[in-house]
């Protein structure tokens, strides 16, 4: 179902947008560096409803005004509709977008046919500006047979949230632990006893699994498109470890969707992690709990480990149907590689760029009351650095989404042997794939 929504409706309603829905066309015009008079449709597609919104204040601050004969057609689609709606129109011919906001590991369903990809590199036109981002976040996950297909804006280093007055109540210093051993050792008993968790773990999603076996050294692929999980000691150590933290209540289930909001607003658990981009969901969700909140870099798995791992992540991709690719780049250029379009992504999603030139704007470093004072991009900035990055593999959606099915359900609520869920889980990707 699409509906054409007024600018005045967008502004309202995207926020809670769960249907597909399409942004009112806004004028734009091609780069001033090169004018055509000509009046241009650039269409885009997208699933994120902040990124519905950052686009309709980008239009109409920093597109429209500088671009006057393009006009812009922004159409939101339920993300896990949106794959399947690609592929029918990608298979049909027709009616394929001029951009697509494709989310991480989601491009390389599109690209196992080298000589029909659906998208165009952006390579020649990234040019020296790709030396401007920070690689991992900003091109790596829409990289394939080593051309880039996209590009995004956002650093996504996953980052430690406690509530800093239970921890202060309950005498525990949430700063102490360096190994996530440690955490759980040092904090977990004393916060059970409160009846609470330390933290919310996902029984029935990959994430969570990925992020600790990632940070801990893992890969779910190698760089040739083998899958390397299923026979790794570490997924058995870390899927094993993580398990036995929730027997012992001092994890618990995070609960799926908004449940996990309603858990942080009940003080159900004391920590959680998540990517910048989470800060904004607990303001909107929690937002009682401003004040009430700290961050601080995760634990390592073993000393000497890495910091952090980036988490999520959406790419600009123009498509090889596209009539205008040059003005489709144009768009992509100046809302995520220009200092204005980073920042007001930063503004309207609190979303830290991957466009290195605006970190030293000041804004980003701005005190954040709902983290008790704390500056989010000193602590953004710095783990940006340190990410262990991942290696996304054409196949990677379909690898998850039975790792999710098997592994890590059947571990996590079933009871399953890890090693042996972890088989069946590849076993499954090597049937279906």
């Amino acid at each position: 179902m699409s509906a054409k929504l007024s600018r005045r409706d967008f502004l309202r309603g995207a926020a809670g947008a769960t249907a597909a829905a399409t942004l009112a066309p806004v004028a734009g015009a091609v780069a001033a560096s090169a004018p055509q008079q000509d009046e241009i449709v650039l269409n885009m597609w997208n699933f994120a409803t902040n990124r519905f919104e950052w686009m309709g204040n980008f239009i109409e601050e920093l597109w429209a005004p500088a671009y006057p004969n393009v006009t812009v057609n922004v159409e939101i689609t339920p993300h896990n509709d949106l794959w399947p709606k690609l592929h029918a129109v990608f298979a049909g011919g027709s009616g394929i977008p001029d951009i697509v906001d494709v989310g991480t590991g989601r491009l390389g369903q599109f690209m196992h046919d080298p000589d029909n990809e659906p998208f165009i590199p952006v390579d020649d036109r990234l040019g020296d500006q790709l030396n401007d981002l920070t690689i991992v976040s900003g091109t790596k996950t829409w990289t394939v047979r080593d051309q880039i297909f996209g590009i995004g804006n956002e650093v996504n280093p996953v980052l430690l949230y406690y509530r800093h007055d239970l921890f202060d109540e309950m005498g525990l210093d949430a700063e102490a632990p360096g190994t996530w051993q440690e955490f759980v050792d040092q904090l977990g008993p004393a916060v059970r006893d409160t009846g609470a968790g330390l933290f919310p773990i996902g029984t029935a999603n990959w994430s969570d699994f990925f992020i600790q076996y990632h940070q801990a050294g893992g890969q779910f692929f190698d760089t040739e498109g083998n899958v390397l999980v299923h026979e790794d000691p570490l997924a058995v150590e870390v899927l094993a470890w993580q398990k036995a933290q929730l027997d012992s209540g001092i994890y618990v289930e995070q609960g799926a969707g908004v449940a996990q909001y309603a858990l942080m607003n009940e003080d159900a658990y004391v920590t959680i992690w998540g990517a910048p981009w989470y800060q904004g969901f607990m303001k909107q969700r929690a937002p009682e709990l401003a004040g009430k909140w700290k961050m601080r870099f995760l634990p390592v798995w073993a000393e000497g480990g890495h910091l952090t791992v980036p988490r999520g992540g959406t790419g600009m991709c123009i498509t090889a149907a596209s009539a205008i690719p040059d003005t489709a780049w144009d768009f992509i250029r100046e809302a995520n590689l220009t200092v204005e379009g980073s920042l007001l992504a930063f503004r309207r999603m609190n979303l830290f760029p991957s466009y290195k030139p605006a970190w030293d704007e000041e804004v980003l470093y701005r005190t954040d009351d709902y983290f008790s004072g704390q500056k989010p991009a000193e602590f953004i900035a710095t783990a940006a650095e340190a990410m262990a990055p991942a290696i996304i593999d054409n196949y990677w959606s379909l690898l998850i989404d039975s790792l999710a099915r098997i592994a890590v359900q059947g571990v996590m609520l079933e009871g399953a042997d890890p090693a042996t869920a972890l088989t069946d889980a590849v076993d499954d990707f090597e049937f279906n794939k």
